[in-house]
């Protein structure tokens, strides 16, 4: 995807990037003190060409943990500065604790969930190719069999020569063949 050179489909486009990137939701980005769903909805859809306030953006900001004014600056064609990562708060937190390092068991159960939902898909994934190779192994072994078995390869040549013979019999021969 190419990043848009200015504007909101820029702070979208990057502010998306580090929602995954953090792996949040939108109702965590919320909860963290961010713009509410409702609000990010809006910066989408953009039924007006109007730009978010300064305590959006700013919010947004300390939500995803960038630097005061990155999403200002974004939308202006630069790149966010990120803070050190923001850790998950519950509830909504205060003033002075929206911001702080991830601690080390946060990090570590945001990468098991992600190693968790990387192997299910891979199972997933693994549970469907055995599923077909077991398919084509069955198709291959009844080929496999019937090949095997001369009598019968021998009465095929045997009736498609005659059949052939059948068809060809009654045309006049073709330029084309």
């Amino acid at each position: 995807m190419t990043v848009p050179a200015n504007g909101i489909e820029r702070l979208i486009h990057f502010a998306e990037q580090r929602i995954a990137q953090l792996n949040l939701s939108k109702e965590e980005v919320a909860r963290r003190g961010g713009p509410n769903r409702d609000t990010l909805a809006k910066i989408r859809d953009r039924q007006n060409a109007k730009t978010p306030s300064v305590e959006t953006l700013l919010r947004l900001d300390q939500s995803v943990g960038w630097h005061p004014g990155s999403s200002a600056v974004t939308m202006l064609g630069g790149r966010p500065l990120s803070l050190n990562a923001v850790g998950a708060g519950v509830g909504r937190p205060r003033k002075q604790d929206r911001t702080r390092p991830v601690t080390a068991a946060e990090i570590q159960r945001r990468l098991a969930e992600q190693l968790d939902d990387e192997i299910g898909r891979l199972q997933y994934t693994r549970d469907a190719l055995d599923s077909r190779i077991a398919s084509l192994r069955t198709v291959y072994e009844r080929f496999a069999a019937e090949m095997a078995d001369v009598d019968q390869v021998a009465e095929y040549q045997i009736s498609y020569k005659a059949s052939t013979a059948r068809r060809g019999a009654g045309r006049a021969p073709s330029a084309t063949r």
